[in-house]
């Protein structure tokens, strides 16, 4: 093994400096970034999911072509990290076999069968001339990036010491991006909404995505809310003082399908803790307090969410049986058309496969995506792979003692209903700011999970040997 090591760092050194002789500058600051990632990656894999941790939500973006007049190819740094540091620890995992390449979890199979249909229907839907091989290449790696990511912190991680670090670690990311979100908010003009960083740049608001920086606190929230459950003393006061910190950045985001899914995580929260609900309640009624004394956020607030269905904007109108007539703007209103024209003119074709990854375009809402991409078929796998997160997080609440891996598995569950619901209007489950934080920690979760199986496991041979 060392061998290999020295042949590999002399061969390296050498290419190094035969592209520095030559002036290949750039070339020369990439390739020692990507060997010092990988070197990194090879020999502590543990380090190299911190540089992910801070890379998932502060890296920025590279273009990579258009899909279609709705959708393009976007590459981000971000990216690239995962893969040099994915290559290099399955390299670790061939050369060690310490560890097998796939940790078996309860989300196991339906994260493989749906990666599986997401190839299998994109592969017909190429053959049928439906969809471009190479854009649909791009995407449907995506989404197996979010599952490579989850794979390998599974068999990273360790101990619920590292568990606790790797939270820490995103705490800091939390409070960057939500102070990066004011910055930007106050810093681009009058109609800008709050946004992620590298996202848009400063004083042009028209690319932003404000919903992915909703989505992403929705995740947030989930853990600090659990904080305010399940913890006490030094963090139960940190929890409150983030919300109270975030929760106006979350508003200046202004989209509407984000505040759709915070308003389903308190229901949520009294519905999965019994703890403390006189005090949500009184924090929950706190925050309408706040926002209605704050005369031009809750303005600005109200006005975006009565656009939907009243004023100049809502202009489209669609027939809701009993009730008569609903006007909706042009945005909202995408959405229904989207699930109209998957319903009713996509789905019939291709209702078991669906259409491939980018075959019906954009989507507009999660579930659209879902069905007219991969059909009733992938419908059916997304809704057990929802389900099976949803019980992994369940068993660690329900029998873990360790306030921080309480607090990880009821954040993550109020998380879930959270994004479930913002779903609705946003393509949630595909979005990198959002899908990167929220595999890592169900990779953390089923860390846990199976530590506290194994420690059932254990208790019941001894129990048997006695």
């Amino acid at each position: 093994m060392p061998i290999i090591i020295v042949l590999f760092a002399l061969a390296a050194a050498c290419w190094l400096g035969s592209m520095a002789a030559a002036g290949a500058q750039y070339m020369l600051v990439l390739s020692v970034g990507v060997l010092s990632v990988g070197a990194l990656a090879f020999f502590s894999p543990k380090l190299s999911l911190i540089l992910l941790v801070f890379s998932m939500l502060l890296s920025p973006e590279m273009g990579g072509g258009i899909v279609d007049s709705s959708r393009s190819v976007v590459v981000r740094y971000d990216d690239i990290l995962l893969v040099i540091i994915f290559l290099s620890w399955f390299a670790r995992t061939s050369i060690f076999k310490d560890k097998p390449f796939i940790t078996s979890t309860p989300v196991q199979t339906p994260i493989l069968l749906y990666t599986a249909l997401c190839f299998i229907s994109t592969a017909f839907g190429v053959i049928r001339g439906d969809i471009d091989a190479k854009a649909s290449f791009f995407y449907v790696m995506k989404y197996v990036e979010y599952f490579l990511l989850y794979f390998m912190t599974v068999n990273v991680v360790e101990t619920e010491a590292e568990i606790k670090n790797y939270m820490r670690y995103g705490l800091i990311v939390a409070v960057i991006v939500a102070g990066y979100a004011y910055y930007y908010y106050y810093g681009s003009g009058p109609d800008a909404r709050a946004t992620a960083p590298f996202e848009a740049p400063l004083g042009d608001p028209r690319d932003s995505e404000p919903a992915s920086l909703g989505g992403y606190f929705l995740i947030v929230f989930g853990i600090f809310f659990a904080m305010l459950s399940e913890s006490k003393g030094y963090s139960f006061l940190l929890a409150l003082g983030m919300l109270i910190f975030m929760f106006p950045a979350f508003l200046l985001t202004f989209s509407r399908s984000s505040y759709i899914g915070f308003t389903a995580m308190f229901p949520a929260i009294f519905f999965l803790s019994r703890r403390r609900r006189l005090f949500m309640s009184g924090f929950f009624s706190a925050g309408i307090v706040f926002i209605a004394i704050m005369p031009n956020l809750s303005h600005k607030v109200v006005e975006r969410i009565t656009m939907t269905y009243s004023g100049a904007y809502a202009t489209q109108i669609f027939q809701a049986g009993t009730v008569g007539n609903i006007k909706l703007e042009d945005s909202a209103a995408s959405r229904v058309y989207s699930i109209k024209r998957v319903l009713f003119e996509k789905l019939p074709k291709h209702p078991v496969f669906g259409w491939g990854v980018t075959g019906v375009g954009l989507g507009d809402t999660q579930y659209a995506l879902v069905l007219g991409e991969l059909g009733l078929l992938g419908a059916a796998l997304f809704a057990w792979m929802m389900y099976r997160l949803f019980y992994t997080a369940k068993t660690v609440f329900r029998n873990s003692k360790e306030p921080v891996l309480r607090v990880l598995a009821l954040g993550f569950m109020v998380a879930l209903v959270g994004l479930l619901f913002q779903a609705l209007g946003v393509n949630s489950f595909i979005v990198v700011r959002i899908m990167e934080p929220f595999w890592f920690m169900a990779a953390l979760l089923s860390v846990a999970y199976l530590k506290i199986k194994k420690a059932g496991d254990d208790s019941s041979t001894e129990t048997t040997a006695g």
